[in-house]
């Protein structure tokens, strides 16, 4: 596919967004088309880069940039959408904002058995620098561990939304509540909080050295 420039993809959606507030009023064929050419010329400018759309009732469409949580491209998003032109009636977004913990995620709730709300989770060391988690649940076991680290991983990224969830954890596990200190874990609706009071317990002292606030 030839590599685009991001203004040709700006021109396209202005000269075309209005298909886009049609698409509940399209046939199957014709909204998957409209999708697909989405898709297409996003994807001609950098190969990484997804959409939500949201075009409610009443209310704003809002066209979401996004690179699924990966920070690696969260520049590229923010600089693609800053030359986003004025389209009337749209919201133009880089990265997905926090949603409900069970959001898109009625499928794998029904496959699983487990409701994300009873996952509990803590912080794998207490080195205020480090991101990696540990959610736990009492049915977790070996046989199951793939698709409760999937449900895990989709609802921390529902909980934190994209950026957060790109920056702000590092490894996800997954393991048997048996298997916590009770005396560290917290439910897993409290993530987000949790990570607002370790960033803010840290500062650089006079010597540009890490600190901890106690």
């Amino acid at each position: 596919m030839i590599k685009l420039p991001k203004r040709h993809f700006w021109e396209w959606f202005k000269c075309h967004h209005k298909e886009y507030l049609e698409l509940k009023n399209k046939s199957a064929k014709e909204a998957r088309y409209w999708l697909q050419e989405l898709n297409a010329h996003l994807r001609a400018y950098f190969k990484f880069l997804g959409f939500t759309l949201v075009v409610p009732h009443q209310g704003t469409p809002t066209l979401t940039v996004t690179v699924r949580g990966n920070a690696r491209h969260f520049k590229k998003v923010d600089a693609f959408v800053a030359t986003a032109p004025e389209i009337p009636g749209w919201s133009i977004r880089a990265l997905q904002d926090t949603m409900p913990v069970d959001f898109l995620l009625e499928k794998q709730m029904e496959d699983t058995g487990i409701d994300p709300r009873e996952f509990f989770f803590s912080f794998a060391t207490n080195d205020l620098r480090e991101r990696d988690i540990i959610v736990y649940h009492p049915l977790c076991a070996d046989n199951n561990e793939y698709h409760l680290l999937q449900l895990a991983s989709t609802a921390i990224y529902n909980l934190l939304g994209e950026r957060s969830f790109g920056t702000d954890i590092g490894t996800l596990e997954v393991a048997n509540l048996s298997l916590a200190d009770t005396d560290e874990i917290h439910q897993l609706e409290e993530l987000p909080v949790r990570i607002s009071m370790r960033s803010s317990s840290l500062f650089v002292d006079d010597h540009g050295a890490l600190q901890c606030m106690h």
